[in-house]
């Protein structure tokens, strides 16, 4: 199951509650605030940008625009759980979980002018949980929490595989196995302005989770469909991918170190949209088809507690495009990203048990398919205090 702890960004603490019981129902109110201070060199778009570097801002950088420096807070979360203990059917779980803004697009990244500083509250998790069920808006059963180590950047590593969606997980254990099956909402991404929802069925994913005393090894697998049905032609195409995921604590407590391997048709999920799923082409007899992006992508990191107050993360990652000139995610920029390279560095600091303070470094480096080579450096301080 989900385990209940909540991650930041890539970074996951264990916040303090506000209880409240009555009779058999838990109640639980918490969350926390995040403020960012971050500073880009080489141009990501725009001042806000400089506080959440996606691997697709690599379309708008360019070493002429200069540094880009900016503060938010939007980052900030409240989550709520009531857990009733002793219904009808057992114990039932019920979560709930929103940020102000953090999430692209107008509605949930838009910034209103005059110096006010407004965002809007979005929806992260809402979902149910009862006996061996999820039912609700959670992470992509594809996703293994194991890969997320201490990072404070939200635009996350460059072979990140990330997702958050309605869905319906059924989840078994036996021994050191659990197994995981979801079936969860679907979408299309064919490029700009070319985001469908003209799926017939959920995407099927499969993860199966292995954890003895030496460590922890996942695999999982989806299985898609990508269609677009317009009033001028209709075009699908089955495609899919997997992830294998491998964590291990070398010294107890102290260190650890993971490693992560995607491929295939995954799209979307991987690399923080930075490839399409598919390009739409025309074949000999003039129809429509198309064409899914296949990608591949590592990552390896560790991290490090160097005392009870002080710790580091350490990780590097790659993705490319192994479908070179089919991918139609350009933002409106005339070019796309053939591949993409990023490197984080960190220092973070607990000076309470609620009160953290960070600095990180991150390195990202693209190649377009217009053989431009963005070269971006982040510099980001944060605060999070957990309430």
């Amino acid at each position: 199951m989900i385990a209940t702890s909540i991650t930041v960004a890539m970074i996951t603490f264990m916040p303090t509650f506000v209880d409240a019981k009555a009779s058999d129902i838990d109640f639980k109110l918490g969350g926390f605030i995040k403020v960012n201070a971050a500073l880009n060199t080489n141009g990501i778009n725009g001042i806000d940008d400089a506080s959440g570097s996606y691997n697709a801002d690599l379309l708008f950088a360019h070493e002429n625009k200069g540094t880009r420096f900016g503060f938010n807070s939007k980052e900030t979360r409240l989550h709520g759980t009531l857990i009733k203990n002793d219904s009808s059917i057992g114990r039932i779980k019920a979560y709930v979980e929103g940020n102000f803004g953090v999430e692209s697009g107008a509605d949930g990244n838009a910034v209103e002018a005059y110096g006010t500083n407004n965002t809007r509250f979005v929806l992260r998790h809402a979902y149910v949980e009862v006996g061996n069920f999820l039912i609700g808006q959670t992470i992509s059963t594809f996703i293994d929490p194991r890969s997320f180590l201490d990072i404070l950047d939200y635009g996350g590593n460059a072979a990140i595989v990330f997702a958050r969606q309605t869905q319906i997980r059924y989840t078994a254990k036996l021994d050191d196995f659990t197994v995981r099956v979801s079936a969860e909402n679907p979408t299309a991404n064919l490029g700009y302005n070319l985001i469908t929802d003209d799926q017939r069925f959920p995407d099927l994913v499969g993860r199966i989770d292995f954890d003895p005393t030496w460590g922890h090894f996942s695999v999982a697998g989806i299985a898609r469909e990508i269609r677009i049905d317009t009033d001028v032609y209709e075009a699908h195409q089955l495609t899919g991918g997997f992830v294998a995921t491998a964590n291990k604590e070398i010294i107890a407590g102290k260190i650890e170190i993971m490693a992560q391997y995607i491929r295939g048709g995954i799209g979307h999920y991987g690399a923080f949209s930075a490839f399409s799923d598919g390009i739409i082409l025309t074949d000999d007899n003039g129809t429509k088809y198309i064409d899914p992006v296949n990608i591949q992508g590592v990552t390896v990191g560790t991290s490090i507690k160097w005392t009870e107050k002080f710790k580091s993360t350490f990780m590097g990652s790659w993705a490319e495009n192994l479908d070179t000139g089919h991918n139609t995610q350009t933002l409106g920029t005339g070019h796309s990203i053939e591949n993409v390279k990023s490197l984080h560095a960190n220092l973070y600091y607990n000076l309470t048990e609620e009160l953290l303070f960070g600095f990180e470094y991150k390195k990202m480096i693209g190649e377009l398919s217009d053989d431009t080579k963005p070269n971006v450096n982040r510099y980001q301080l944060t605060m999070i205090f957990n309430f």
